[in-house]
């Protein structure tokens, strides 16, 4: 049994995979306590209702799309390996979007892994390995120093705040390897 939050079927509004569709299983619980964070209630393990296997994919199959994507809170605090296989067996693509603060081995069956680095909370060599790409909220110029090296660098200003995006756009322009990912979901108004 998992503890879920939410299962909503949206457009990824972040990173990568920015404008496409995607069932979401936000998971309950997060190690992590940022001020920043957009979804605190999903902080607390207790937060949300116990749902097996069955039920989950049940829920995610109405949707009819082929993209899953675990989120949280943070997922990888919760044994989704069971959930994970059973999906990629399903025909499902799963991506997952995680702190990168705990490994479990079936991060390995995600077809797509977004890490957001944290300050503060560094990451665990193993899910930096198996990162497609680095997301990381940019509060300030000081933010940025957090910033490593990696294939694929996002920039994503905190709330869409102005400054924020005025720091990240100098920042991208300075490295063009980083790319800049707005919050769109927010900013045309869906969950």
């Amino acid at each position: 049994m998992l503890r879920v939050c939410e299962i909503f079927y949206s457009i990824q509004g972040e990173g990568h995979r920015a404008g496409q569709p995607m069932v979401f299983v936000r998971l309950a619980g997060c190690n992590l306590r940022c001020d920043f964070c957009d979804t605190k209630y999903a902080w607390d393990i207790r937060s949300g209702r116990e749902m097996g296997e069955d039920e989950i994919i049940g829920e995610v199959s109405k949707y009819g799309c082929k993209w899953v994507c675990l989120t949280g809170g943070e997922p990888m605090l919760q044994d989704v390996s069971e959930l994970m296989r059973r999906l990629r067996e399903e025909g499902f693509e799963v991506a997952v979007e995680t702190n990168g603060t705990i490994f479990r081995k079936c991060l390995r069956l995600a077809s797509w892994v977004t890490v957001s680095p944290k300050p503060g909370a560094p990451l665990h060599p193993s899910v930096r390995e198996l990162a497609d790409e680095l997301k990381y909220v940019i509060r300030s110029e000081e933010d940025l120093k957090r910033v490593e090296d990696h294939p694929l660098v996002y920039l994503q200003p905190v709330d869409n705040d102005p400054e924020a995006i005025k720091i990240c756009v100098e920042a991208v322009l300075k490295n063009p390897k980083w790319r800049l990912s707005l919050q769109i979901h927010k900013l045309i108004g869906i969950p």
